[in-house]
């Protein structure tokens, strides 16, 4: 019965497209929008009718450093849901209005930008994580989370590939529970590890004179490999160009035993 829905009008806010068609597919297989009410927005750092086309349902352009757009928020929904919002939220939305997000990374260990990638660099866990939005970044009480295996030849795009449908599988589980306001949280065990967009920078430029081992240059170059997107590169030191680098893997043929 609609009823037992706590949260009744719900904003979904979302910078990316893929999430957001999934998203859509699994609040109509789930039945949920004859007893809520979803409205659809992409950040000031998206184009709305980009996601319209993609999605086919109307979305609103909702700038979070705004504050009329807080104040539209808090007024006329009583859940948010950031799916890969490129804002962060600030105190007043997150005080006005109960505040979920789907992060593409295992809390506390990766929380901040790119989790994969840092995942990749430092050998460390890697999933998706379902939490309540508080004042510090990927940091609020749990309500759900999950691992996702981890190959050797594993790029980021592979990686965040697995992510999004980690992700996907959390939603299904919790979303009926978190809009009826039915679940239980936990709280991370230890602030964990916040990687910024810097971090990530810092990462990209190579220097060819560094010293390690090859498995950690390995490492950091899968790390940075995510489809088209040039990420890895060094200087020339000749011509002063930017020179990209990125790997690409065949685990496909089995090791043949020399005996």
């Amino acid at each position: 019965m609609s009823s037992e829905y706590y949260f009744r009008d719900v904003l979904i806010i979302s910078d990316n497209l893929t999430q957001c068609s999934r998203l859509y597919r699994l609040i109509q297989e789930l039945k949920i929008e004859k007893h809520v009410n979803f409205n659809w927005a992409c950040s000031g750092k998206s184009n709305p009718e980009e996601f319209q086309r993609e999605v086919n349902i109307p979305f609103k352009h909702l700038d979070l450093k705004n504050n009329e757009d807080i104040q539209r928020i808090v007024r006329s929904f009583s859940a948010v849901i950031s799916m890969h919002c490129k804002q962060l939220f600030p105190q007043p939305l997150i005080q006005g209005v109960k505040c979920i997000n789907v992060h593409p990374g295992y809390n506390p260990i990766n929380r901040g930008w790119y989790p994969q990638v840092f995942a990749i660099v430092n050998q460390l866990p890697l999933g998706a994580t379902l939490h309540e939005i508080d004042d510090q970044l990927d940091h609020g009480p749990i309500i759900d989370r999950m691992l996702i295996p981890q190959n050797s030849w594993d790029t980021s795009f592979d990686l965040y590939n697995r992510i999004l449908e980690a992700e996907m599988e959390l939603l299904r589980k919790n979303l009926i529970p978190v809009l009826k306001n039915k679940y239980k949280v936990l709280v991370a065990e230890e602030a964990g590890n916040l990687f910024l967009k810097k971090d990530f920078h810092d990462l990209c430029k190579l220097d060819l004179d560094e010293k390690s081992s090859f498995r950690n240059f390995l490492n950091r170059l899968r790390a940075l490999s995510h489809g088209p997107f040039k990420n890895a590169f060094y200087i020339d030191e000749e011509t002063g160009r930017r020179i990209y680098v990125s790997v690409q893997f065949d685990p496909s043929d089995p090791v043949k035993s020399t005996n």
